[in-house]
């Protein structure tokens, strides 16, 4: 909870689950210590109230200023790079004028993070986290560039340290989170925020995360409970679930969660993840409106172009299923079958992420919903 103390590595840390340099600072280009952010009394949110936003570099049109910044208790900058020598960079130019805008607004309580990817199980984090020096070189370079802009923290979405590339990849990466946590406390203080995008497959959190190791090192966790049928799926199904549509099945939302809340760490560092983002499947016949159908293809498609093109659409027929607790679209005309998750949808888990202790909820991604219906949604029902 915000403000509890806890010991690990013979260090007391207090958990400033929403503190933002913003708060304390306008313009004046410094960090501050953790005495005084403590001293100061900010905690905008208990942990359980996390409303966590991605924004990629690639957000386009949806600009910094159409982010929700008074619904979000965190933003997430994704991505900055990570080499194989553990060297952190920003991507481009273009990210570099993204970042130096976000650090212009310094009126907001938001928790502003960096988040770091190397893509699919490319092999590159694995290998930044293989050493000690290539560690620490990935923390130093990554706090420096939280630092350049004025950050509040750092954020890992590395898919995945199951093993499969080398097979010392888990603890690497339990020794890369500690690495970036002793950078963060000894240059800015206990304040400063880490956390993790992480699977919510119970094979992958096995396989890949000392879970009871890096939860001292971790503010929180967003599971990435989401992507669970596409392409790759033998049929149309739900892209997230809340309740597998077929009851033999525990591979939903709910379950992951559980699976997750049962692992050696506080049920409020853990943060529910929902997609601003539906699957589209094509060749789809009309048994079952859709659903469970063999398809020829599928494709991403965001929450603003299924509310602003295809449902609109007068041969698409909305329906919702009452295990899965998430709609769909089908056309018979097009035979296309479209998963999502709309408002109502959104509204459920985070419901079911308060009331249950949860750490909060995360969307993928904001730049998805134009309109922020969703993230609207999401603050609304984390803070009733």
């Amino acid at each position: 909870m915000a403000g509890e103390k806890r010991r690990f590595d013979g260090i007391e840390r207090e958990l400033t689950t929403n503190a933002s340099r913003r708060t304390f600072l306008k313009g004046t280009g410094a960090m501050v210590t953790a005495g005084a952010l403590a001293a100061s009394g900010a905690e905008a949110a208990s942990g359980g109230n996390r409303v966590v936003g991605y924004y990629p570099s690639y957000a386009g049109s949806y600009t910094p200023s159409d982010v929700p910044f008074d619904e979000l208790t965190h933003l997430n900058f994704a991505f900055l790079d990570v080499a194989s020598d553990g060297t952190v960079s920003v991507g481009s130019s273009s990210d570099t004028d993204l970042l130096d805008e976000l650090a212009t607004y310094d009126d907001t309580n938001t928790v502003f993070m960096l988040s770091i990817s190397a893509g699919w199980y490319s092999g590159t984090f694995s290998d930044a986290a293989s050493t000690a020096t290539r560690r620490q070189r990935f923390a130093k370079t990554a706090v420096d560039i939280m630092e350049e802009y004025q950050f509040d923290g750092l954020d890992l979405d590395w898919e995945y340290p199951d093993g499969s590339v080398r097979s010392a990849d888990p603890h690497n990466f339990s020794l890369l989170l500690k690495a970036c946590r002793d950078e963060l406390d000894a240059r800015f203080g206990t304040w400063t925020h880490l956390s993790i995008a992480a699977s919510p497959n119970p094979n992958v959190v096995d396989d890949a995360y000392e879970v009871g190791t890096i939860s001292d090192y971790l503010d929180h966790v967003n599971v990435m409970t989401y992507d669970y049928h596409g392409d790759w799926s033998s049929e149309t199904n739900f892209n997230a679930p809340f309740l597998a549509p077929k009851s033999s099945s525990e591979f939903d939302v709910k379950h992951h969660m559980q699976y997750w809340a049962g692992k050696p760490i506080a049920k409020d560092k853990l943060v529910m993840g929902m997609p601003f983002y539906g699957r589209s499947y094509s060749g789809v016949a009309s048994d079952d409106d859709g659903l469970f159908n063999s398809f020829d293809s599928s494709s991403s498609v965001t929450y603003f172009d299924i509310q602003q093109n295809i449902k609109p659409q007068s041969d698409y027929v909305y329906h919702w299923h009452s295990t899965a607790q998430v709609p769909w679209l089908y056309s018979a005309a097009e035979n296309t079958f479209v998963s999502y998750d709309d408002a109502a949808s959104i509204g459920n888990k985070s419901e079911f992420a308060k009331n249950n202790g949860y750490g909060g909820t995360m969307c993928w991604e904001l730049s998805q919903d134009a309109s922020n219906t969703l993230v609207s949604t999401m603050h609304d029902k984390m803070n009733p």
